[in-house]
């Protein structure tokens, strides 16, 4: 529940904390840009905070991911398959903590920038995918069966936000689109987990 939540606060907090430094990097804003969003974000002054920002979100999403998969009851012969690739998209998000470079589709300069697009890669490929093997999962878990449309909605928003990433506003509405998947996820597991737990009085 955490993780999406903060994540959203501090790229926001800097994307206006550092606007002025974005703007000099070649950053639109709006439109098609090649200086990455909110990556670039960890280039500024206070770059420090995004780097932590990625590491703590993909710490969050990996204890996601685990937590996830103990609620979801279905089993299956590919029913890790949608936790594992959670995890793995938790471990590229720990590795973008490794700065970008300014226009990393341009030009690679650095080895940390190079370790950087390739989380960005490996997150974007492994996430879509296991959005469809918890669309499965769902489907056949009576607590769960309400989120497998919502589920199924989102990996097609994030194929056609993903394309229209080009444009700044695609890529905020793309990262929006899985922040929220993640927050409504978090928050049933949440209640599901005070459902089960005994109160004492």
């Amino acid at each position: 529940m955490v993780g999406p939540a903060v994540f959203a606060l501090v790229a926001v907090f800097l994307t206006f904390a550092q606007y002025g430094f974005m703007r000099d990097l070649g950053w639109e804003p709006l439109g098609a840009s090649d200086v990455p969003w909110p990556s670039g974000l960890a280039l500024g002054p206070l770059g420090w905070l995004q780097v932590l920002n990625f590491a703590f979100f993909g710490l969050t999403l990996i204890l996601f991911a685990l937590g996830l998969d103990r609620a979801v009851a279905t089993r299956g012969r590919l029913s890790w398959a949608g936790p594992a690739l959670l995890v793995v998209s938790g471990v590229s998000l720990m590795l973008a903590a490794f700065e970008t470079d300014p226009r990393p589709m341009v030009e690679l300069r650095t080895w940390h920038g190079a370790i950087h697009l390739l989380a960005f890669v490996l997150l974007v490929l492994s996430f879509l995918p296991s959005l469809f093997f918890w669309w499965r999962r769902f489907r056949r878990d009576p607590r769960w069966r309400g989120y497998a449309p919502y589920t199924s909605i989102t990996a097609f928003l994030y194929i056609v936000l993903l394309l229209a990433s080009i444009w700044q506003w695609g890529f905020y509405l793309f990262f929006a689109t899985v922040l929220a998947w993640i927050e409504v996820l978090a928050l049933h597991l949440r209640s599901l987990a005070n459902a089960s737990t005994p109160h004492v009085r």
